[in-house]
């Protein structure tokens, strides 16, 4: 099929996704109360609303990352679609769900089909080697998940998460020694998920060896389903005894900011650079979550993480839309041979400085806003856990800025390198346009009118009062 009737066909999904969504807005804009399905397993309110929205438009961008990657060798591309539409769907059930059931369908659904695409470059050894890593800790978080959704069932005999809060409260039970097990347990299968350190090892070489539109979405979508996975549990089921998780959180936050940045500090493989930064990332959207466990302000938790998210979403998509093209384009894996790649990719080089100044958080940029809201919650609340948290990320804003300048600069500033040859043939094709102006406008508008995402951030924040 030709490429361009593919492009138009990604279009036409894309109307029909949003057509297919349009009940939801009108849902959303009408009523405040939820819509509440299966006895209160499956809910349809704001938060689940504005995440569907993020996940169907994160996975059509990724669609239009893949047309040209997959059309360059000799995959199969029926299944390759099926497996992002699979993964999509887990993503949509998870944000929806309110029982435990419901719940591990989903993030299994989204992830399965990630450990089969993460190995699609099925000659590619790297490729084989981090997609068995990523299915063995995958496997493995998904028995921890289970194993502490089965202590708390033998707790509270109960399946909803309303109902288990409830019978947590009343009988004492939400500080328990079994109760605090189940979230420990919880906590590091979902941690697999973000790949938030101590259980991050698996991330840079999944990252390095899957196909590069999957590593996109496995940074963007794949973790965000973990987050709200998080979210859901820790604000649903055990708000109670956030003073005991929260603190550990702050703990795995902060260790997840330095190593993440500090590695990233000394890749010079630009995917496992931006794999570490996404480990870094995941360590300033948890922030806000720990220090809400800890005051119990946890509407103002979710806000400043559902923002910080959905904002990082799309510099993200944008940051790896650059590496992609600057591979094809240079034949190098290695940044220090970029120089002067501006010349012969200008558009794409202006798209570097905007995604990667963004995620390094510089005005007007969308990421100064997100760090701007992560900041304002770890600070409002007044806990030294907080304040300590808030330190910590301003010195790895300032490490990050590091690494993510550096690129800019040898591209823009650097002499051409004697080592690779340049690719004459057009690598920004119209696809890859596509997602780069889209994350581009969003990039901006996030940090220009900042107000638009912060309303997505405060409806969602509803979120814990439903």
């Amino acid at each position: 099929m030709p490429r361009r009737s593919k492009f138009y066909i990604a279009l036409v999904a894309l109307l029909g996704s949003l057509i297919s969504f349009l009940p939801l807005i009108f849902q959303w804009v009408n009523y405040e109360n939820p819509i509440i399905l299966f006895e209160g397993s499956y809910v349809i309110d704001k938060f689940s609303i504005i995440l569907k929205g993020l996940f169907i438009l994160v996975t059509y961008l990724t669609f239009l990352l893949s047309i040209n990657f997959i059309e360059s060798d000799r995959y199969y591309q029926g299944e390759y679609y099926y497996l992002l539409l699979s993964s999509l769907l887990g993503a949509l059930v998870v944000t929806s769900s309110r029982d435990m059931l419901t719940l591990f369908i989903g993030i299994e659904l989204a992830s399965a089909p990630m450990f089969l695409l993460s190995g699609w470059k099925k000659g590619d050894q790297k490729s084989n080697e981090g997609a068995i890593k990523f299915f063995l800790l995958g496997v493995l978080s998904a028995s921890l998940i289970l194993y502490g959704f089965s202590l708390l069932y033998g707790l509270t005999g109960e399946l909803i998460f309303s109902e288990i809060s409830k019978i947590l409260l009343v009988t004492n039970l939400s500080t328990s020694p079994a109760a605090l097990l189940s979230v420990m347990l919880i906590l590091a299968g979902i941690g697999f998920k973000i790949s938030v350190v101590p259980f991050h090892s698996w991330a840079p070489d999944t990252y390095e060896g899957s196909p590069l539109p999957v590593t996109a979405y496995l940074s963007v979508s794949s973790k965000a389903t973990g987050f709200v996975a998080l979210m859901i549990i820790l604000t649903k089921v055990f708000p109670d005894s956030g003073s005991s998780w929260g603190i550990v959180l702050v703990f795995i936050s902060g260790l997840t900011m330095f190593i993440g940045n500090l590695s990233a500090l000394q890749q010079s493989n630009p995917v496992r650079l931006l794999a570490y930064s996404s480990i870094a990332q995941a360590g300033f959207i948890l922030a806000p979550l720990a220090v809400a466990g800890i005051s119990g302000d946890y509407a103002d938790g979710i806000y400043a993480s559902v923002t910080y998210l959905i904002i990082y979403a799309f510099m993200n998509l944008g940051a790896f839309l650059v590496v992609n093209v600057l591979i094809n384009t240079s034949g190098s894996n290695d940044i220090y041979e970029w120089g002067g790649l501006a010349k012969h990719q200008p558009l794409t080089a202006i798209f570097a400085t905007v995604f990667f100044f963004s995620l390094a958080g510089i005005p007007p940029l969308g990421g100064w806003f997100a760090k701007f809201v992560v900041f304002r919650s770890l600070l409002s609340t007044g806990e030294v856990y907080g304040i300590i948290l808030a330190i910590i990320g301003a010195i790895n804003a300032v490490i990050g800025l590091v690494f993510y300048a550096r690129i800019s600069k040898i591209i823009w500033m650097d002499s051409p390198s004697e080592n690779i040859t340049i690719n004459t043939k057009p690598v920004l094709l119209s696809p890859l346009k596509v997602v780069g102006f889209i994350s581009l406008v969003i990039t901006f508008l996030a940090g220009i009118f900042p107000n638009i995402f912060s309303n997505l951030g405060n409806a969602s924040a509803l979120f814990f009062n439903s």
